[in-house]
């Protein structure tokens, strides 16, 4: 007696949550076959009246998917906004301010800003929405431009520090991952016959006429946060005849070796990287292969003197893009970096921007005349080889091709 007083309980609960859910619904036996029963079944009552308050549930969530409209209501979240004012320098400064702190003329910053606009939209920052195109735009080149550490523009702009680093940060990963868009090795048929015949235009250079781009390498002392210290490394630079660069590579300079390197890796094992027959400049400290020459060494001959410099125009061009670069991004002055990855990216996006303003002949660097400019340093300890026995001979035929020529005008 004392179970079927406690089932019956339990129905009478059951019942008063249907008539106080759903009061207007009729229960009665008709739908329940279970009900219908004349005997005392306690235990199917109970059954029936679980099954009916499940289906009242169940038709209670269809009827709210079923609102996909007051659902989205509720979800909706705030929308964060930037609450910073944009940053506009091109309004914060007059013509002469503005080239003397970026380097640049206004117009050239007002391209780029106009370029990198779709690229730069909807960067996400932690804990920030994105900023502006401008706002980002004006950070990072205003960092590397300047030799100014983040605290200082921070102040200047009065911005929050963190929020400064993450912006210039963002724009480093973008155009990192957007490489291949501002510095362009050429790959088409057209763009290689381009680039050959660039050099072609070239008073001192024209006389090389499978020249297909110049190497240097330059080394800097970057301070790494990772090994709180200042560590040397290599910056290693293609340029072609219009002084862009079409290849930039960063590593550690006690691990740097050009075959090592990505282009130097991809010209071993494709030659076909570059047209048949084209070749690299560069100086005593790449290796001499078929596809890189290299001065003589050992000048035996009057033609190795002469040979040797019919080269130096080629260095002075590299070495002109080295200096362009410096003068104009001068974080490369005191170059700091969290880690070795974030030098190659504050690295790449100088090579990048650097690209873009020679596209607009950009003319807002000062003239620095005769005066004698130095930065960076030679790469100690690092000597090319020259037993390569192709490369020995493609040199023996541009010497002998080279000379004859100049002997003959």
């Amino acid at each position: 007696m004392e179970e079927r007083a406690v089932l019956a309980n339990i129905a009478s609960i059951i019942t008063k949550d249907l008539l106080i859910d759903q009061p207007s619904v009729d229960i009665s036996s008709g739908s329940y076959p279970l009900l219908s029963f004349d005997e005392d079944d306690d235990e199917a009552e109970i059954f029936a009246l679980m099954q009916r308050k499940r289906a009242l549930a169940s038709s209670r969530k269809r009827r709210i998917s079923q609102d996909p409209e007051d659902q989205k209501q509720d979800l909706k979240l705030p929308k964060l906004e930037w609450h910073h004012p944009e940053l506009n320098l091109l309004h914060r400064y007059t013509d002469a301010q503005f080239e003397s702190c970026l380097h640049m003329r206004k117009l050239t910053f007002l391209k780029i800003q106009q370029n990198l606009e779709k690229t730069l939209c909807g960067i996400a920052l932690p804990g920030y929405p994105a900023p502006p195109a401008q706002t980002m735009v004006s950070l990072a080149l205003w960092k590397l431009s300047t030799d100014e550490h983040f605290e200082e523009i921070a102040r200047k702009f009065r911005l929050p520090w963190a929020l400064c680093q993450q912006v210039v940060r963002a724009f480093w990963h973008c155009i990192s991952d957007n490489y291949e868009s501002f510095i362009k090795w050429p790959n088409s048929l057209a763009a290689q016959r381009s680039t050959l015949q660039g050099y072609q235009k070239l008073e001192h250079l024209r006389c090389f006429r499978e020249l297909f781009g110049i190497i240097t390498l330059r080394r800097l002392d970057v301070f790494l946060e990772s090994e709180h210290a200042d560590v040397p490394v290599v910056l290693q630079l293609i340029c072609n005849a219009e002084r862009k660069i079409v290849d930039c590579y960063v590593e550690l300079a006690m691990e740097y070796s050009f075959e090592d390197s990505p282009i130097g890796q991809t010209l071993a094992l494709n030659p076909r990287t570059m047209p048949a027959g084209s070749y690299l400049i560069g100086n005593e400290v790449f290796p001499l292969k078929s596809y890189l020459m290299r001065p003589i060494e050992a000048e035996c001959f009057r033609k190795d003197a002469v040979f040797n410099e019919l080269l130096r125009p080629a260095f002075q061009l590299a070495e002109q893009v080295l200096d362009t670069l410096a003068r104009r991004f001068n974080t490369l002055y005191a170059l700091e970096a969290r880690d070795l990855n974030e030098v190659r990216l504050i690295v790449e996006s100088i090579c990048a921007m650097h690209n873009i303003c020679e596209e607009y002949l950009d003319d807002g660097l000062e003239d620095p005349g005769h005066r004698s400019f130095s930065w960076g340093g030679v790469v100690a300890g690092v000597r090319g080889s020259e037993k390569d026995s192709k490369g020995l001979q493609r040199r023996v035929e541009l010497l002998d091709e080279l000379v004859a020529i100049e002997a003959g005008e």
